[in-house]
């Protein structure tokens, strides 16, 4: 499930429709979309995320601020997404900037997460080396003993992003190779559309 904001056009009306499909049909992690993003010395690095929220504001998800993503978007914002799902035989391609959530939004999401997904949210360092999962669980454990949930608050390297789009295309699967591809792109603050060649 994610959450719907206010979503008023185009290319916009087009993702939710396609997410609302995926969803209809219980897609395993039909939410799923590849983030890539870059360090500084240029190389791109990709991983899977869940999108917990679309509006015209853009696509929202939620990571560790400090993990290799959340350093490579503080050095360089501009990232790609794309979903792909095989039994719709369709998939949406995005770039855009990323800016961090408000404070709010970041901590009802958090707080709105199961006790010991947030435990180990602000115990774990997410991306560096750990000895073995056995300790992990340990420490969600012993900070369970320790504090009752009233304790248990999002921590600052925790939160939400957005994703505001500057391209999305939408690419679906026909014989022959003749696959539909359209592109839309902001041109002067306004959305632009095109068709591509397959």
């Amino acid at each position: 499930m994610i959450e719907k904001g206010k979503v008023s056009q185009e290319p916009f009306l087009g993702i939710l429709k396609i997410l609302e499909e995926a969803e209809s049909l219980n897609l395993v992690d039909w939410n799923a979309m590849n983030i890539a993003t870059v360090d500084d010395n240029g190389q791109p690095s990709s991983r899977v995320v869940l999108l917990k929220k679309i509006s015209d504001e853009g696509l929202v998800f939620y990571t560790n601020y400090n993990s290799k993503k959340g350093m490579e978007i503080n050095s360089n914002n501009k990232v790609a997404i794309n979903f792909w799902w095989r039994e719709l035989k369709k998939q949406i391609r995005i770039e855009g900037v990323i800016s961090k959530a408000p404070e709010k939004d970041s901590d009802d999401y958090f707080n709105s997460r199961p006790l010991k997904s947030r435990i180990s949210a602000i115990i774990s360092n997410q991306s560096s080396v750990i000895n073995s999962y056995e300790d992990l669980k340990k420490d969600i454990d012993e900070f369970l003993k320790k504090h009752d949930e009233s304790a248990v608050k999002r921590p600052k390297h925790c939160g939400l992003y957005v994703l505001a789009p500057i391209s999305v295309e939408f690419w679906q699967e026909r014989q022959n190779r003749t696959h539909e591809r359209i592109k839309y792109f902001l041109k002067d603050h306004t959305w632009d559309s095109c068709l591509l060649s397959p």
